[in-house]
């Protein structure tokens, strides 16, 4: 029988963009938190989106491992929304429209949700085999992972994706998690119950 494989999901640290309320999308904007907390020293990979503010987490998260980059992993474009809050939006039916029904709206020059959701499916495809996998991403991806792999049928708001917490998802194999299978045990860490493990 196969090893189990273990896939560990961290959002990044907080940008200036999210204390700000902001949708960040794309922006490539850094963290603001100049120190994070250790979570796994023992990791030697670690995959996330290209942008900044996954590998700056990633390399205070995982100090001993190599980051891999990938565009595939990014948050949604949020188009004419990008950098703008709620309160800048509010009036914008649209917006209005996206918010009631962001599956089948998409906000004006950014991304639809079935986009968004192949391009995260395209990216799991360059993850390689090993017992386990820590990725550090956007929350909107990461949503869109457990809505994919939570042991039951989930949707994409039901998840809300803190900075400060990790998602340990346990599948019977590998192969399980490449074809699309859904893990056997979902659990929730505060990040900081994890620190210098």
């Amino acid at each position: 029988m196969d090893s189990t494989f273990t896939l560990t999901l961290a959002r990044h640290a907080k940008t200036q963009g999210n204390v700000e309320r902001k949708y960040v999308g794309w922006t490539d904007e850094g963290i603001v938190v100049k120190q994070l907390p250790i979570i796994d020293s023992t990791v030697q990979i670690v995959y996330g989106s290209d942008l900044k503010r996954c590998e700056q987490t990633a390399k205070q998260y995982y100090p001993h491992a190599t980051f891999h980059g990938i565009p595939a992993f990014r948050e949604t474009n949020f188009g004419d929304f990008e950098m703008k809050t709620y309160e800048d939006l509010k009036e914008d039916e649209v917006y209005r429209a996206w918010i009631d029904d962001p599956l089948e709206v998409t906000p004006p020059n950014g991304e639809s949700f079935q986009q968004f959701q192949q391009r995260v499916e395209m990216g799991i495809s360059e993850i390689t085999e090993a017992e386990k996998c820590a990725m550090v991403l956007h929350g909107g991806t990461i949503r869109m992972l457990l809505m994919k792999y939570a042991p039951e049928p989930s949707g994409f708001w039901d998840w809300a994706i803190s900075h400060d917490e990790i998602y340990e998802l346990t599948f019977t194999s590998f192969q399980d998690f490449k074809e699309g299978k859904r893990c056997m045990s979902l659990s929730v860490v505060h990040i900081t119950e994890k620190e210098n493990i």
